[in-house]
């Protein structure tokens, strides 16, 4: 199924989609899209306890910006493939691509539920557009961008993609994966924020 997101309001529960009963389950989450500019998608370890998902350290982030290999600051070892990985090994990066116009499917974060460490309870999903801080990039300029989630087995369970609402922001938080009693499920949040990644951790930590 293909939705189209729209910005979170106050007060509005986001909707969610259910996706596994089983908290070891394996998802892909794709993102997409088609046109010239560097986007990158990143994700959070993060634990909710009813004020909000936060994370305390940068081995809770998974990101292009938190690499070895992209990063001299970066603390996630970089992989011979060019992936890299949290150090529990819950999330794996496939690694940077920067540009959308090469192949269908151009970065995907692989979630391993069987390897989530106590306490986590949310991962927050993020799409963002490289360097738009200073270059005044915004998502008005990208062509169909978008994520998709699928099962171990590659059967696409939801895909959701940037409306025109997004246009001015160059960072959006696409939704959160969320482990809880009942399993897991995908949350669409739609948060768009204006300025680099760190002002998105600022939010989150």
């Amino acid at each position: 199924m293909s939705l189209t997101m729209k910005l979170q309001k106050p007060g509005e529960v986001a909707p969610k989609l259910r996706l596994s009963l089983n908290k070891g389950s394996r998802f892909l989450v794709e993102l997409f899209w088609d046109s010239s500019h560097d986007l990158d998608a990143h994700a959070l370890l993060a634990v909710n306890d009813g004020n909000g998902a936060k994370i305390s350290s940068f081995e809770q982030v998974l990101s292009t910006y938190n690499s070895k290999k992209t990063s001299a600051q970066g603390v996630l070892e970089t992989n011979a493939d060019g992936s890299f990985s949290t150090p529990c090994q819950t999330l794996t990066h496939s690694g940077d691509s920067r540009n959308g116009t090469a192949q269908d499917i151009d970065e995907v974060i692989t979630v391993d539920g069987s390897k989530i460490p106590a306490g986590v309870n949310e991962i927050p999903i993020f799409v963002t557009i490289h360097n738009s801080a200073t270059s005044g990039l915004s998502f008005s300029k990208v062509v169909r961008a978008g994520i998709r989630i699928k099962d171990e087995s590659g059967k696409v369970l939801g895909e959701y993609e940037l409306s025109s609402e997004f246009a001015r922001f160059n960072a959006v938080q696409m939704g959160s994966l969320i482990c809880g009693s009942g399993g897991w499920e995908f949350a669409t949040v739609g948060n768009g924020f204006s300025g680099d990644f760190n002002s998105v951790l600022e939010h989150f930590s």
